[in-house]
């Protein structure tokens, strides 16, 4: 057990130690020293430098971790700055670089979802059509809304942003709906998650329960025009349903 403390030592001061002088060259082959002494199971020839050393050096790992929680939080606040203005390949990296810091922030993986969706899209750019591309960025805007929701259940973000991703993009219908309706119980007038579950609904092959949907929203919403798509998105599926 020895040992492993003195090694585990040794590789924490290794780093610092590179860039340092002669003073603590020495200092870094007494180490070498006294664990090769260690293992002949022979005591330390100094407990008093080691304790010097762990006050000394400690300081220095206190003021790097400081700096580190620093540039972690300016990756994070730079993600959402970044997927604010629309630049989703800078919010993706700048996500990923924050997630190295906070693994399990579910904002940051909500930002990652919802960037690399978008950059799903750019892949029809690519040439030969960029299918393999689209379809790799599809499945890391899916894994990241998972996490997220894996870390926070009630993230209505990543709630919605995996249901559109199912519903416009995967034509996974069936796996949004119960995504919809765990957001609407938590915002129960979001009229847009409305629509969006009428549109799932309807993907589904479940017609009148979408035509009840858009009833739903017409009943709900104050906007003139919501209403208008509603009742126009109602008429064609009752016509699809009853129509001659």
């Amino acid at each position: 057990m020895k040992r492993v403390w003195y090694a585990v030592l040794i590789l924490a001061m290794a780093a610092t130690m590179s860039s340092c002088g002669g003073e603590d060259k020495n200092f870094l082959e007494l180490m070498f020293d006294i664990d090769a002494r260690a293992s002949k199971n022979a005591p330390p020839s100094s407990v008093e430098e080691i304790r010097d050393a762990i006050a000394k050096y400690g300081k220095e790992v206190e003021k790097t971790s400081v700096a580190m929680e620093k540039v972690g939080n300016y990756w994070r606040l730079l993600a959402v700055k970044y997927l604010e203005k629309g630049l989703y390949g800078d919010a993706y990296d700048a996500s990923l670089k924050a997630l190295r810091h906070y693994p399990d922030a579910a904002g940051l993986y909500y930002v990652a979802g919802l960037s690399a969706a978008f950059l799903s899209k750019t892949a029809s750019a690519e040439v030969g059509g960029g299918a393999q591309s689209r379809a790799a960025w599809l499945l890391a805007s899916e894994n990241a809304y998972k996490r997220s929701l894996e870390l926070d259940p009630r993230n209505t973000k990543s709630l919605y942003g995996l249901a559109v991703l199912y519903t416009f993009e995967l034509e996974n219908h069936e796996a949004a709906l119960p995504l919809i309706e765990k957001y609407l119980a938590i915002d129960t007038k979001n009229v847009d998650a409305m629509f969006l579950r009428a549109r799932a609904l309807y993907g589904a092959g479940r017609l009148q329960e979408s035509a009840d949907a858009y009833d739903q929203i017409i009943a709900t919403t104050i906007i003139d025009e919501k209403k208008r798509m509603a009742a126009d998105n109602k008429k064609i599926i009752l016509d699809e349903l009853y129509g001659e």
